[in-house]
């Protein structure tokens, strides 16, 4: 294995982070859903549930009679509560604010944004109620508790079912207890008041509340639903598998629901379905996925995408996940698909496109065919000694044919040949490189190299640095161009670049074009042909004078690829395809030798272009 002069390091984790800014732009759209909100006369304590995608406050309240706008910040110190609202009261330490910039105060304004999970106060100046309706993405992360003291917040609560304070709060031993009951809690009335709240009220979502905690506290909900990282679940173009964490923290079974407020007859996602002693299958998610949890139950489900079905290359929802007693909470999906783009000087001239499908599955596909039958071509048994006149029937254990001819004395006759393939004892396993360019041609590979080609950089009109170009993985089976290219790993300190190569195949040249629609339900066919003077013919031997050639040798190799099998993972078709795997060879024999079998390919890269120009 060659060691190649480069100059980078851990270039390809790099390549995949570019690859999520300029294929899916960092998916510059967001799931969204919608809050409504009424704002009476006065002063309203309102929890936001959603960031608008623009969440200033001069937009959002921009046709809305409002005064002021004011949050608590002060993360660390004990707020000074009062029960009667006022802007005396809230100009003490750890309240911002906004007005107006109509207004000639505004200038002191410290407080420019909504942001989401966040409860405010608004002093609406109108005499009528007035609707705020926000368009926005909601998130999953909560803010932390401030322990023994007061916190200003609002509840994941279901609209069509809110619970009580008691019902809500039981499960939280922060907030309640059997023996005192409730810590303080306190919600603004029609007054402007605060009034503190007994058991069987009603906790109403979007509205803001007083929440005393005693001690500290991690408490969201009785029942939670939530990502294992980050505030949805964001498979962008890497992940095809997200698990989502549920729990009942609550003395009695719960049915999750799981509804796609989006378009769910467009959702691609499925979910696992995993049954003691039977194989792991998946399953859509339909428009209500039903989970039962018993009483403090835990469960990771696992949530996958199915790529292939993406009717466009942004596929964004938002999930309600409720429990059917009071709990609602509003998760955000967000799915990439990469845009496949020829890379500027390719050396590969124009071909007639392939498929759609065909053209999506550009790139880099790298596995294995398992062979496990071939014709017999010498199969049953021998006859000697026959005179002139006589008809033989000859069988094998494929075919049974009538054989008539005339015979010659004390001749040898053997049986007819087989083409059918028949099962082996075991497998014999080859590997299979290949590779589909931006058209949807496909070409078996011998060998290719992974690299880097450096990105380029010049200066926007302030002067400063910026990237024209980005850095990328490029893929080379032209040795003669690894000097143009840097590294994409490290090797005992030196920048090297990453060959996958097989021993399975050869023929003159790097790449052999296959004919054929590189798509689910097709079949891709490419003849290797190895002439009797080729170097590497395994029949040629240079020092022997009776193998100074070789033979004439063809092998016709087929791939047909098949269609998406019974519980087939998500991923399939997108990063994984398998199917029948067929070849012919002739010159070896005085008939043709056919084998059979499986193959399995993994998409390892999304690089459509072989040794573009740097």
């Amino acid at each position: 294995m060659k060691t190649l002069p480069i100059h980078r390091i851990l270039k390809t984790t790099v390549a995949t982070l570019l690859t999520l800014v300029f294929a899916g732009e960092l998916l510059q759209a967001a799931p969204t859903t919608t809050q409504t909100l009424v704002l009476q006369p006065g002063w309203n304590a309102l929890h936001i549930e959603v960031l608008p995608s623009n969440p200033s406050l001069s937009t959002v309240f921009a046709a809305l009679p409002i005064d002021s706008v004011w949050t608590y910040e002060n993360a660390r110190g004990t707020p000074e509560f009062v029960q009667e609202v006022s802007e005396e009261s809230l100009t003490r330490a750890g309240w911002i604010s906004w007005v107006p910039t109509n207004r000639v105060d505004s200038f002191q304004n410290t407080l420019f944004q909504l942001q989401v999970n966040r409860s405010y106060l608004v002093k609406h100046v109108g005499t009528n109620p007035t609707t705020l309706t926000l368009s926005g993405r909601p998130s999953l992360r909560s803010r932390p508790w401030q322990p023994d003291t007061l916190n200003f917040r609002g509840l994941p609560v279901d609209p069509a079912l809110p619970p009580t304070f008691l019902t809500f709060f039981r499960p939280s031993p922060a907030h309640y207890s059997p023996a005192t009951g409730l810590q303080p809690m306190y919600r603004m009335n029609a007054s402007g008041v605060w009034q503190r709240v007994i058991n069987t009220d009603l906790v109403r979502p979007g509205e803001a509340y007083w929440i005393h905690v005693r001690g500290g506290s991690d408490y969201i909900a009785p029942f939670t639903a939530a990502p294992e990282r980050g505030d949805g679940l964001d498979f962008d173009v890497v992940f095809d598998e997200l698990p989502l964490l549920m729990s009942n923290l609550g003395s009695s079974s719960v049915n999750a629901r799981v509804r796609d407020l989006g378009s769910p007859a467009a959702n691609p996602l499925s979910h696992a379905v995993d049954v003691p002693d039977q194989a792991l299958s998946w399953s859509p998610l339909p428009s209500t996925w039903v989970r039962p949890l018993a009483s403090t139950q835990n469960t990771r489900e696992r949530l996958a995408v199915r790529r292939i079905d993406m009717a466009s290359d942004l596929f964004e929802t938002v999930l309600e996940i409720t429990d059917g007693v009071g709990t609602r909470h509003l998760l955000p999906v967000s799915v990439a698909r990469n845009t496949i783009e020829p890379l500027a000087g390719s050396s590969r001239s124009a071909r007639p496109a392939g498929s759609a499908e065909a053209q999506s599955h550009a790139g880099l596909w790298v596995g294995t065919a398992s062979l496990n039958a071939i014709s017999e071509a010498h199969s049953g048994p021998l006859s000697t000694n026959f005179t002139r006149g006589f008809t033989l029937q000859l069988e094998t254990n494929a075919v049974s044919r009538i054989v008539t001819t005339n015979l010659i004395p004390n001749s040898v006759v053997r049986s007819s040949v087989s083409l059918t393939p028949t099962p082996t004892a075991s497998e014999f396993n080859l590997r299979l490189l290949l590779h589909v360019d931006v058209t949807g041609q496909t070409r078996l590979l011998k060998e290719v190299i992974e690299m880097w080609q450096n990105g380029t950089t010049t200066n926007d009109p302030d002067g400063t640095t910026v990237v024209a170009k980005p850095g990328r993985a490029v893929l080379v089976t032209d040795e003669s161009r690894i000097g143009q290219f840097s590294g994409v790993s490290a090797r005992d300190g030196v920048e090297v670049g990453r060959r996958v190569s097989t021993a399975a195949f050869d023929f003159p040249g790097t790449e052999l074009p296959m004919s054929g629609d590189f798509a689910m339900g097709s079949t891709v066919i490419g003849t290797n042909r190895m002439s009797e003077t080729f170097e590497r013919n395994p029949f040629k031997h240079r020092y022997h004078p009776d193998h100074r050639k070789g033979f004439n040798i063809q092998r016709v190799i087929e791939l047909e690829i098949s269609p998406p099998p019974l519980n087939a993972s998500p991923g399939y078709g997108e990063r994984t395809l398998q199917g029948i795997y067929r070849e012919t060879v002739t010159g070896l024999h005085r008939t043709n030798i056919v084998v059979r079998g499986t193959f399995r390919l993994n998409r390892v890269s999304q690089t459509a272009t072989l040794n573009a120009q740097p």
